[in-house]
């Protein structure tokens, strides 16, 4: 998912990105709404890294100011690709299709997205930000040969690889989060094992995937596919109460922005998520808590409130059962 710029990046020897660096390569084509540009100019400066860590697995990092607007154009590969977006915002095109990755606002997310064959791709940049990503993509080949074989031959597993541009969303857990976070600041270590270090947190960012995906496709299973309608109305749902999750709420007013009946919204998140309306209200906000906790911005009384309990102790507890942490951990790293 790099590939618009992962091999010009391995020029960036004094932190920049210039022009010439991304016409150099073969396969690249470059394009800015700025006709001036020189090949001189830089496009990006901060800290980049582009390495395939093993045959068939690669892993991409990028925590840089952009300078300037612009699209880089390539060949896509066969892959699978482990998107994590911490800060800033990216359009891209695979083929006829076109995604928008954002950094979420309090709650982390990860995006997995197949590319089961070569494709045309495009990566605009929207002007100057501030972009911290990490992309972990895999080939198939890698996938079945390097210990995920029994994942990938899983009725999930294999129809997120045989699906071209299948795309599943999915909420990080505090694990995934801390192997991104680990990726990003790697403990010292002598030159010769960093390179295993972060192989060993890029498989299992590959198998947090794809465990992502199974989980989901259980969900699913026994005949209980959602209608488009039902998916509609699901997402309408989801994105008012990410909209509004720290107001008062009830089923009849989600039900209602969603288009559906209260016991129909309900049915839903059953079918879909196997809890209730108001059991995932309860994780979102959670979710949020822990966010901000693990940003340092607030203290767990406050982080309590968030959660929506007047208890710490009840928080405390809740909080436990959905991390496996206590609140305390995660405000003492910051």
């Amino acid at each position: 998912m790099a590939a618009a710029h992962g091999d010009a990046g391995k020029q960036a020897n004094d932190g920049r990105l210039r022009v010439r660096d991304f016409m150099r390569h073969q396969g690249i084509s470059l394009n800015s709404p700025d006709d001036r540009l020189s090949p001189d100019d830089t496009l990006m400066k901060g800290a980049f890294l582009h390495r395939e860590l093993r045959r068939g697995l690669v892993l991409h990092v990028s925590d840089a100011i952009e300078e300037r607007a612009f699209t880089a154009t390539s060949l896509l590969p066969e892959e699978l690709s482990c998107i994590f977006f911490l800060e800033g915002s990216v359009d891209l095109s695979i083929g006829d299709r076109r995604f928008a990755f954002q950094a979420g606002r309090g709650v982390a997310r990860g995006v997995a997205i197949m590319n089961a064959c070569p494709e045309n791709f495009a990566r605009a940049s929207r002007g100057r930000q501030h972009l911290r990503h990490l992309v972990v993509s895999a080939t198939p080949e890698w996938l079945h040969r390097d210990a995920l074989e029994a994942v990938t031959d899983t009725r999930g597993g294999a129809r997120l690889l045989r699906n071209h541009l299948a795309e599943h969303r999915w909420t990080l857990t505090p694990r995934v989060v801390e192997l991104v976070r680990q990726i990003f600041a790697p403990s010292p270590l002598v030159p010769e094992l960093r390179d295993l270090y972060l192989e060993g947190r890029a498989v299992e960012l590959v198998a947090e995937t794809m465990a992502a995906v199974l989980q989901a496709d259980r969900r699913d299973a026994g005949g209980n596919l959602l209608t488009r309608q039902d998916a509609i109305c699901l997402q309408r749902a989801k994105d008012f109460i990410e909209a509004r999750i720290a107001d008062p709420l009830s089923v009849e007013a989600i039900a209602r922005e969603a288009g559906i009946s209260a016991s129909g919204l309900q049915r839903l998140f059953r079918v879909s998520e196997n809890r209730s309306v108001f059991d995932y209200v309860r994780s979102v906000r959670l979710e949020r808590a822990f966010a901000a906790l693990g940003r340092g911005d607030v203290s767990v009384q406050e982080a309590s409130a968030i959660a929506g309990y007047t208890s710490a102790a009840n928080f405390a507890t809740a909080f436990r059962r959905r991390f496996g942490i206590v609140p305390t951990a995660v405000r003492s790293k910051e």
